[in-house]
């Protein structure tokens, strides 16, 4: 139940975060995916089947608030957290390389298929210039963002999961 209730304070932290703060604060006119930062996050410390619940309620809540389509961006947050659940196996607790190397190609995931979804079935074709001047800079300032907001999350759920027993100090 605990685990619960700061799950789901941390997913309406970061989508607060994402959709006001760092709206002000756009690079290139991109925002940092903060939701991403957390989903890679529960799949790195947690697993696939955490990670893809957190994934689908992080999305929807993105499909509700700004998308005419409901359930695209929670599908693809799911995508990207069933994969990232994979690395849960190779959970180190002092490594930051991995999980800064999942966020980078999962951000890289989710604006490739993002991009596949609502640009290239619509017939817009200019994948060189939406990689340029879109999904490499989100995937830079993602990662850049995921500096000071990793650390943070990963120590909760760190606390978390000493706190059920599930690891030792």
């Amino acid at each position: 139940m605990v685990r619960l209730i700061v799950t789901l304070i941390e997913l309406i932290f970061c989508f607060l975060l994402q959709t006001s703060l760092f709206s002000f604060l756009r690079i290139s006119g991109v925002v940092p995916d903060c939701l991403l930062i957390l989903v890679i996050t529960v799949a790195y410390t947690r697993g696939q089947i955490p990670a893809m619940v957190t994934a689908f309620f992080s999305g929807m809540l993105l499909d509700l608030c700004f998308s005419e389509t409901v359930g695209f961006c929670a599908v693809l947050y799911m995508v990207v957290a069933f994969l990232a659940g994979y690395a849960n196996k190779l959970y180190y607790e002092r490594d930051y390389f991995i999980p800064g190397a999942l966020i980078f190609a999962g951000e890289f995931l989710y604006s490739f298929l993002y991009y596949i979804l609502f640009f290239l079935l619509r017939g817009r074709l200019s994948l060189p210039t939406y990689f340029i001047y879109t999904i490499l800079p989100r995937m830079l300032y993602t990662v850049l963002a995921a500096l000071a907001l990793y650390p943070a999350f990963h120590g909760l759920h760190r606390l978390l999961l000493r706190l059920e027993g599930k690891i030792d100090d």
